[in-house]
């Protein structure tokens, strides 16, 4: 594949769409459209925190593009110029939850949608997190935390919940941590 050029059809505050336009192996020309993140200066965090009681900490976030709450990690964007992912994932994790971790532990990087976006993740590890209080949050955030035993999560994410999305990320992290003997 060859990328022959890039243009842009739409930009707002917080994504582009591109089009672009490309030549396949055997010479034909396509054209792709794809969805950019702006104010993004490296990758999506994703922590799987869990509590000094082996709590994982989990968000009831209303979800605009899907009309719908989604239940999933906490998460956030390093849009703060200068500003680390493990320091990011720390800020979102503290900003989402009210929960501070010590510490921050790579596990693995992905992409996600990669048939239209370019986003990448971080996954981080978040061991014995401490609730320090809730703050307000960002106005176009509805956000209900809570927590879940770590030997109940799969059980948890699987059972139907009326009007409520289930975000894949929570389960996928699961094998990786398990892997790397970090629960």
């Amino acid at each position: 594949m060859e990328i022959l050029n890039r243009e842009i059809v739409f930009q707002g505050k917080y994504i582009r769409v591109n089009k672009k336009t490309f030549k396949t192996k055997s010479g034909k020309i396509g054209v792709w459209e794809v969805v950019e993140r702006m104010k993004l200066y490296k990758r999506i965090v994703i922590i799987f925190a869990l509590t000094k009681n082996k709590e994982v900490v989990l968000e009831k976030n209303y979800r605009v593009p899907l009309e719908s709450y989604v239940l999933e990690l906490p998460a956030g964007i390093t849009d703060k110029e200068g500003e680390g992912e493990e320091q990011a994932a720390k800020r979102e994790l503290f900003e989402e939850t009210g929960y501070v971790a010590k510490e921050m532990i790579e596990i693995f990087s992905s992409v996600g949608a990669p048939g239209i976006t370019n986003s990448e993740y971080v996954y981080f590890f978040a061991p014995d997190v401490e609730f320090a209080g809730k703050q307000a949050g960002d106005d176009e955030e509805e956000i209900e935390v809570f927590t879940v035993p770590l030997e109940k999560l799969v059980d948890f994410v699987l059972e139907p919940k009326q009007g409520v999305k289930i975000d894949d990320k929570i389960l996928n992290v699961l094998p990786i941590l398990k892997h790397k003997q970090l629960i």
